[in-house]
């Protein structure tokens, strides 16, 4: 496995050590990033408006939607709504959510068994969808969370989703 430091400096990318967790992984995913074709099949995910994003890869095909983030200001506590819609072959997950500014999310699962968490995340089936906020499985960020973080409606917050078979996805959720 080839270490953080042997990996070629790209302009405008922050040092490894003085970043969070959160904001190290999201460096990885923008390093050097042009966009292009991988040669060796891996995901991509092409630009789209603030809030959704189209991810495509040999095995998965994505569509994330209406990505909002509501924060509650006296608390901090913050929900990602969201509609994730599996347009793939393969059973999907979504495993993990995080942003610099709010650390990592709470997932949970729906009350049915469509959407359940399980140890390997939120289940999204070929060809179904998953409708994060309200009745359905949820995204929640922790109360406490950083309280300078944009807040102006439409402002695009930086936020890491990782699906088991997508993989490491950078979504431009918008605040609402």
């Amino acid at each position: 496995m080839q270490a953080w430091n042997a990996i070629p400096p790209c302009p405008g990318r922050p040092e490894p050590g003085a970043l969070p967790l959160a904001a190290a992984l999201l460096a990885l995913l923008t390093a050097c990033s042009s966009g292009t074709a991988s040669p060796d099949g891996s995901t991509q995910a092409s630009s789209a408006p603030i809030g959704s994003l189209s991810v495509r890869g040999s095995r998965a095909h994505l569509e994330l939607t209406d990505a909002v983030l509501h924060r509650d200001p006296a608390s901090g506590a913050a929900e990602l709504t969201l509609t994730v819609r599996n347009e793939g072959s393969v059973p999907e997950h979504l495993n993990l959510i995080s942003t610099t500014e709010y650390g990592r999310a709470t997932l949970q699962g729906s009350k049915g068994p469509e959407n359940a968490l399980s140890t390997a995340g939120i289940l999204i089936n070929p060809g179904e969808h998953a409708t994060f906020g309200g009745d359905g499985p949820r995204i929640l960020f922790p109360a406490g969370a950083n309280t300078a973080s944009p807040t102006t409606p439409g402002t695009a917050v930086d936020t890491i989703v990782i699906f088991n078979v997508a993989g490491l996805v950078h979504l431009q959720a918008a605040t609402g």
